[in-house]
């Protein structure tokens, strides 16, 4: 007679499996971007107890401390979040591409042109790029020309009466 497992009843995951955007490569990144409530509680924990280590009593210092470790803690969660966003394979950034595009595509392609002189991807399993057709490649490149043309008129003020 099997042994059945019985499933948790709730989940403490703290990675998601998701896909990257642009190479669609199956990989983990964080979920959490900002401290919750849990962080704030193992802060005030350990602030208070640095404080009754140091000075025995309390004292209002406690609260730089606490600060501090908040602020740290902070830092470091939404570090690793951002680590994790973006795609090792073909150096994606999501966060980068909501910004800019252009800084996002020059970004992929330095990393696709490392990854050819690299050695250790000669026979890794290649990536799955996406496509463009001539005509959307043609699209795109007057869409950019456009855009430096525009950039270098600055200051020319445009009015709604014509």
């Amino acid at each position: 007679m099997p042994i059945l497992k019985s499933k948790p009843k709730f989940k403490l995951k703290s990675k998601n499996n998701c896909y990257c955007a642009f190479c669609r490569t199956p990989r983990r990144a964080y979920k959490k971007r900002n401290i919750g409530f849990l962080n704030i509680l193992y802060a005030a924990v350990t602030s208070s107890l640095m404080m009754y280590c140091f000075w025995g009593a309390f004292d209002p210092r406690v609260l730089v401390i606490f600060a501090m470790a908040l602020g740290i803690t902070e830092t470091f969660i939404q570090i690793r979040w951002r680590l994790s966003i973006s795609c090792k394979q073909c150096g994606f950034d999501p966060v980068l591409y909501l910004k800019d595009a252009d800084k996002a595509a020059e970004k992929v392609n330095e990393h696709l042109k490392q990854r050819r002189l690299d050695p250790q991807y000669l026979l890794a399993r290649p990536l799955n790029l996406p496509s463009i057709s001539p005509e959307k490649a043609e699209a795109l490149h007057s869409q950019r020309q456009i855009k430096a043309q525009s950039k270098d008129k600055k200051g020319v003020l445009v009015s709604r009466q014509a």
